[in-house]
């Protein structure tokens, strides 16, 4: 990383030197934009340019792998929730079976009480 180099860390003291003189704000402003141009001269730009379309198609690859991902995981989601329906329908047919059930059950019941009661 460029940011760990020597050079960058010359290039932080160069900063601090220059904050700590006592100097006008024009005169602090265009002595950093010297040391901070001069200094990135020094860098191989064309590497940190190479490093980062490396990084870019790293993203890039990522980021299709990540919307791959959520695809399926979308496809998986919405197939879950058919299933869900599906078992709530099951559920509700099996609750309106049950209650119909007990009606007759009621009935039948009532039937046998009354046929006792004929005796």
């Amino acid at each position: 990383s460029i940011f760990q180099s020597e050079k960058f860390a010359l290039l932080r003291l160069k900063i601090e030197k220059l904050s700590n003189l006592k100097s006008d704000l024009y005169e602090l402003e265009t002595n950093l934009d010297t040391v901070i141009f001069d200094t990135f001269k020094e860098f191989k730009m064309s590497e940190i340019l190479n490093s980062l379309n490396i990084n870019g198609a790293f993203f890039e690859f990522l980021n299709d792998k990540l919307k791959h991902y959520e695809k399926n995981q979308k496809s998986k989601l919405e197939s879950l929730e058919k299933v869900l329906q599906s078992l709530k329908n099951q559920d509700a047919n099996i609750l309106n079976s049950f209650e119909e059930n007990l009606e007759k059950i009621e009935k039948l019941k009532q039937l046998e009480m009354g046929l006792l009661n004929a005796d």
